[in-house]
């Protein structure tokens, strides 16, 4: 029996296998799911998955039921739709995985929590509080519901229409700049707006868009507000939906979540945000990839192993230049059995992409690429978490400078809420400082730690605003 088809006889099952909604008794339950399947737009969901035409027919009193069998017949049809509809709400409609690689436990059955959830609603008389009560009770649901509540009648309203935005000039003689404005919400009407107070506005647009915001109209603002609002509109609803799905990892253990448009990081224990931080992410050619995977292990003054796409492609050329970079570095050179080899005895001349047996290991120490702290967590693509050295890049907009791992600004004090009580170890070695030889100092994370990479473009900030940001990857 097929997931939908166990939800359905479980729905019956409980309902004593008469009609839900077909019936005197069931008209109004039917008619308050028409109610929410009218709101489906409004939640990030497209009506035409839930029976339209048939729920529609009966509504209107134009679906011929000539027989008992045909009313059962549309009865579960009915009853399909309502759990589609109400799984999609609870868990996410996802046209495709959030992501790339999930090394995290399966979803439960959807369709049978649903079914079970919707038949005792309607047995107890609650079916009226039934959608409220499986949504997500998360901000940063709310917040993108809110968003979306605002801009999709701005959409299908008969007289919506988008000038596109050309003019550099930042004030009121800018028609479309204005309607623009408007259509987002950051003003609320196109006449009597003085120079300040729009200036004050293209602002408060720039930084809705993550651009730099100083009042001054460049390109890159420009294609911003001029993307299609149906865009927005979709980028917000793949961000309440994935939102849906990461709910339940959150209700089951601690999440790490990366959200790469955004590079941003939330640290969350019992679904509440405990720590923010800002992070650097991967470039466009080496892109961070998306997944889900569970954190092992915190390393004090980590080993950086060089993948050997960058040893052979940008540190060689800086070897066979000077050789004192490898000192200079702290790096080491290891042969194919893991052992120490003396630089001076390599012909590094000879070496290239198709010619390079060795592996180079960074030292540990402050300067060390993964600065003190590196998240381990199993993944195909060989990225992790860490530290950096390099603080000063935390303080740009545009923060995509990475291989593919994750440079956290705040990885420290990351690694001590994951740690809990054995923090005060880590703390105390931290205190010393790394010593000459030091070796990485490996610390287990004693409780269930999920981490998840997701790529979002539409996604709240820690004030709470919900913000557009660039699809640096061109995924959207």
């Amino acid at each position: 029996m097929q997931r939908e088809d166990l939800g359905i006889h479980i729905f019956y099952q409980k309902t004593g296998g008469r009609p839900a909604w077909i019936s005197a008794a069931g008209k109004p339950h039917f008619d308050m799911l028409t109610a929410y399947l009218r709101e489906a737009a409004f939640l990030g969901l497209n009506p035409s998955d839930y029976d339209p035409v048939l729920i529609q027919a009966l509504v209107d009193s134009s679906y011929k039921m000539l027989t008992a069998t045909d009313t059962l017949n549309a009865d579960v049809r009915i009853t399909e739709a309502a759990i589609h509809f109400f799984r999609d709400v609870a868990y996410g409609r996802l046209v495709e995985s959030p992501v790339k690689y999930n090394g995290l436990p399966p979803l439960p059955n959807a369709e049978t929590d649903i079914a079970t959830k919707l038949a005792d609603s309607l047995l107890l008389g609650r079916f009226s509080n039934f959608l409220p009560s499986i949504e997500p009770p998360d901000t940063a649901y709310t917040l993108l519901k809110n968003n979306i509540a605002a801009l999709y009648p701005i959409i299908i309203d008969k007289a919506f229409k988008e000038i596109p935005v050309t003019s550099l000039k930042a004030d009121s003689s800018n028609v479309p700049l204005l309607l623009r404005l408007r259509q987002i919400g950051i003003i609320d009407t196109l006449a009597g707006i003085g120079q300040r107070p729009l200036l004050d506005k293209i602002k408060e647009a720039q930084h809705l868009f993550n651009t730099l915001d100083d009042g001054v109209l460049r390109d890159r603002f420009l294609k911003a507000l001029n993307l299609p609002l149906i865009h927005r509109l979709q980028d917000l609803y793949k961000g309440l939906n994935e939102i849906r799905w990461l709910h339940y990892y959150k209700m089951q253990a601690s999440v790490v979540l990366v959200n790469i448009p955004s590079t941003t990081l939330v640290f969350y224990e019992h679904g509440k945000p405990v720590l923010y931080s800002r992070v650097i992410t991967g470039k466009k050619s080496t892109p961070t990839p998306t997944l889900g995977s569970c954190i092992t292990e915190v390393i004090l003054f980590p080993y950086w192993t060089v993948p050997n796409k960058i040893a052979v492609g940008e540190l060689l050329p800086h070897i066979k230049r000077d050789r004192q970079y490898l000192a200079d570095n702290q790096f080491v050179i290891l042969d194919k059995r893991g052992r120490i080899v003396d630089p001076s005895d390599i012909n590094w001349n000879s070496l290239g992409r198709s010619n390079f047996p060795y592996t180079i290991r960074q030292n540990t120490g402050c300067d060390n690429s993964l600065g003190i702290v590196k998240l381990n967590f199993y993944s195909p693509f060989g990225i992790y978490l860490h530290d950096t050295p390099g603080k000063n890049l935390f303080m740009l907009q545009q923060r995509f400078f990475s291989h593919g791992c994750v440079r956290v600004e705040e990885a420290v004090q990351l690694a001590h809420l994951l740690l809990d009580k054995a923090a005060a170890a880590m703390m105390a070695l931290e205190a010393k400082g790394s010593q000459p030889d030091q070796h990485p100092v490996v610390f287990p994370v004693p409780t269930t730690t999920y981490v998840l990479i997701l790529y979002n473009t539409a996604w709240p900030d820690t004030t709470g605003q919900v913000r557009f940001y660039e699809d640096v990857y061109g995924k959207n």
